[in-house]
């Protein structure tokens, strides 16, 4: 079985924290009034870390603004599988239709500059998200070209040394980059 996903890799500095720090009220007002969106109707997904993504957002408004609204005027089943179907000059949307993978058979990334939005259009995926480096190793060196470093588990890993968060349709995920490599790390499967 395939999944169709966009991902859209936005160009950001920033810090994340495992478990989300309390929005400001003033974060947490502009995010549930939900004119950043643009008019795109799918909806982020609880985890979503407000306080975060309300500072991204308003030190990049405009990078953000053309993303929703490329989002809401397409029709997503009609954007051909590709690497940098559209691009700015601060983002690429790629748009991807790939088997599922095991965990066995993935691995961990993790990008020091860019922000992955994600939203999973057909099919479904989990994501697993760890801030213990300790159950990984590497399987490559950084590339700063394409942003990304790629771990493997070392061994099996227990239940409290990651979360899982499920995907659907009808939401998406940001996936705030670390800037430090021992802040956080993804790996995306089923």
């Amino acid at each position: 079985m395939k999944r169709l996903s966009i991902l859209l890799l936005m160009w950001a500095f920033v810090l994340v924290g495992f478990a989300q720090q309390q929005p400001s009220a003033e974060a947490q007002q502009w995010y549930k009034k939900g004119a950043w969106r643009q008019g795109w109707k799918v909806k982020p997904y609880d985890q979503m870390d407000v306080e975060v993504f309300y500072q991204q957002y308003q030190k990049h408004p405009a990078m953000y603004d053309s993303i929703f609204q490329w989002l809401r005027s397409i029709d997503p089943l009609k954007l051909e599988p590709g690497s940098g179907v559209v691009k700015w000059s601060h983002a690429r949307a790629n748009v991807q239709d790939l088997a599922l993978r095991t965990p066995e058979n993935t691995q961990w990334e993790q990008h020091h500059k860019a922000i992955d939005l994600q939203w999973v259009v057909t099919g479904s995926e989990r994501l697993a998200v760890t801030r213990d480096t300790t159950i990984l190793e590497p399987k490559n060196k950084y590339n700063p070209k394409k942003d990304v470093q790629n771990f493997k588990f070392k061994k099996a890993p227990t239940a409290e040394q990651y979360i899982l968060l499920d995907s659907e349709p009808k939401k998406f995920r940001l996936k705030i980059a670390p800037k430090r490599i021992n802040e956080c790390l993804f790996c995306s499967f089923l």
